[in-house]
C-alpha cells in the first residue's frame, strides 16, 4: 500500500484495484473516519454516497486528507476506512447524514489602474 504522503499516482491497473466509494456503497459498507491524534479518539460514520456527492469518485487513499477533525482541527492524522456493520452492531450506530450542500458566494476584488 502506498504511503499516504505520496502525491503521485500508481499504475492504472493497481489504481483500479483500490476500493472506491461506489464499491463501498454496493457492498453496504460505511465510511469510518477516526482522528488518531485526539484522545479519546473521535470516530464518525458516513454513508459512501453522501461523501460521493461532495468529493466525487475517490478511492480510500485519496479520502485521507479530505476530512478534518472537529476537535483538534488537524487533517494529517485522519484515518479513513470502509466498515462493514454486521447484525447487532447496527442497532446503536450513529451515522452522520448529509442534509444539504450550501454554496457560498464570495466576491473577489482586484485593483485596476485607469
Amino acid at each position: 500500500m502506498p504511503d499516504i504522503e505520496w502525491k503521485g499516482s500508481a499504475h492504472p491497473y493497481r489504481e483500479n484495484q483500490i476500493p472506491k466509494l461506489t464499491d463501498a456503497e454496493f457492498l453496504g459498507q460505511f465510511v469510518k473516519v477516526t482522528c488518531t491524534w485526539c484522545t479519546p479518539k473521535i470516530t464518525r460514520y458516513y454513508r459512501p454516497m453522501d461523501i460521493y456527492k461532495i468529493v466525487g469518485q475517490q478511492h480510500i487513499l485519496k479520502l485521507q486528507r479530505r476530512f478534518r477533525c472537529e476537535k483538534c482541527g488537524r487533517n494529517d492524522y485522519m484515518d479513513v476506512t470502509f466498515k462493514t456493520v454486521i447484525g447487532g452492531e447496527i442497532k446503536g450506530l450513529v451515522i452522520r447524514e448529509l442534509v444539504e450542500i450550501r454554496m457560498v458566494k464570495r466576491p473577489i476584488w482586484r485593483d485596476k489602474k485607469l
